[in-house]
C-alpha cells in the first residue's frame, strides 16, 4: 500500500466514534464477505463498485439550521462532490439490474464538510454485521448452476428476517428509469440538536424534482446496459438535475436503531435543495471514501450497529484497493 493511503486509512480508523466489543464480525468481515460474493476488482470498491462522479451545490433551507445548529446549515449553499452508483461488488453490473442504487455526496461549508450516503430503497438488507454477513454469504453463487443456493437464501432469511425487507422492494418495481427520477435514503438515522440542546432522532430523505420512474418493460429489453451515465448527462445538459431533502422524523415504534425496518413517520423537516450541475472525471471522487460518520457538529450518529461498522469498514476497503 502506499505510504499516502496507508497514512489515510490509520487516520480515519482512528477518527471514528469508539464501538463496543461484541462477537459481531468485525469490519474486515465485512469487506471479505462483499468479496466473497461479488469478487476482488482491482481498484474498485468492494460496495458500489460501479459509478461516476459528478458536481454541484447544496442550499440549506432558510429554517434548517433551526432544527439543526451547525454552521453547516447556516450557509447560502455549499459545494457538493457526488458519486451516483449501483448496489453490489461487481463494476459490470448492468443498469438495469434490479438492485439498489446510490448517491453518494461530500458537502463542505461553514468549515464543516458533511458526508451523506444514500440508496434508493428506504430500508437496508441488513440490521447487523452478523445478518449483513449472512446474507452475502447466503447469495455466493454455487460453482456449477453458477446462481446462489435458494436453499441457503431461505435459511438466512430463517435466521435474520430482516434479510427479506429490501428485496422484496427491489422485487416490486423495475431498475429506476434514471439516477435523477429515484428517491434516496439514508436507512439508517442520525441524531439532530437543536440551538435549545433538543435532539432528535431522523432520517434523511431525498426526493427528485423530476419524480420517480422506473424503466418500462420495453426499456427493460431495449435499453443498454450502460445507459445511465449518458442519460444524466443529457438531463444535466438541459439543466440541473434537483433533489429536495428531508430529515424524516419516526413515529411512535418506529426502529431508531435498525435500518432494515421501514419507518411509518410521516413527519418530515426540510434541510435543503441539492443541485447536480454536471459530471465530473472519475479521478473527482474515485479516492475518495465517503463516510457515514463525516458529520456536522449538530448531527451525531445513532446507536444503529450497522452505522457504527460501516465507517470501518469502508477505511479497510480503500486500503485494499489502494494495494
Amino acid at each position: 500500500m502506499k505510504p499516502a493511503v496507508l497514512a489515510a486509512c490509520t487516520l480515519m480508523l482512528n477518527q471514528l466514534p469508539a464501538v463496543a466489543q461484541t462477537d459481531a464480525p468485525g469490519p474486515a468481515a465485512l469487506v471479505d464477505a462483499l468479496n466473497g460474493t461479488f469478487g476482488k476488482h482491482a481498484g474498485k470498491r468492494a460496495s458500489h463498485a460501479k459509478g461516476f462522479c459528478a458536481r454541484g451545490d447544496f442550499i440549506p433551507a432558510a429554517k434548517a439550521a433551526q432544527f439543526a445548529h451547525s454552521p453547516f446549515f447556516a450557509q447560502s449553499k455549499v459545494d457538493a462532490l457526488l458519486r451516483f452508483s449501483i448496489g453490489g461488488g461487481n463494476p459490470g453490473v448492468s443498469d438495469k439490474s434490479r438492485s439498489v442504487r446510490g448517491l453518494s455526496m461530500r458537502l463542505t461549508g461553514g468549515g464543516e464538510t458533511y458526508d451523506l450516503l444514500l440508496i434508493s430503497e428506504p430500508v437496508f438488507f441488513a440490521a447487523t454485521p452478523a445478518s449483513f454477513v449472512s446474507f452475502l454469504e447466503a447469495r455466493v453463487s454455487d460453482p456449477i448452476t453458477k446462481k446462489p443456493d435458494p436453499a441457503k437464501i431461505a435459511a438466512h432469511n430463517a435466521r435474520y428476517p430482516d434479510g427479506k425487507n429490501q428485496p422484496a422492494l427491489l422485487a416490486a418495481h423495475a431498475a429506476p428509469a434514471s439516477y435523477a427520477s429515484t428517491p434516496y435514503f439514508s436507512t439508517n438515522a442520525f441524531v439532530f440538536e437543536n440551538a435549545s440542546g433538543a435532539r432528535q432522532h431522523a432520517r434523511i430523505v431525498a426526493e427528485p424534482a423530476a419524480g420517480t420512474h422506473y424503466l418500462t418493460d420495453e426499456e427493460e429489453q431495449t435499453m443498454s446496459d450502460t445507459f445511465l451515465e449518458q442519460e444524466l448527462a443529457q438531463r444535466l445538459a438541459a439543466k440541473p438535475v434537483e433533489f429536495t431533502f428531508y430529515a424524516q422524523l419516526p413515529a411512535p415504534g418506529d426502529a431508531l436503531n435498525d435500518s432494515s425496518q421501514h419507518w411509518q413517520g410521516t413527519d418530515r423537516v426540510t434541510l435543503g435543495t441539492l443541485r447536480v450541475t454536471s459530471l465530473a472525471g472519475a479521478d473527482a471522487c474515485d479516492g475518495i471514501v465517503f463516510m457515514p460518520v463525516t458529520l456536522p457538529a449538530a448531527v451525531t450518529p445513532s446507536d444503529d450497529p450497522i452505522l457504527r461498522a460501516r465507517a470501518p469498514a469502508y477505511a479497510i476497503s480503500l486500503g485494499r484497493r489502494s494495494q
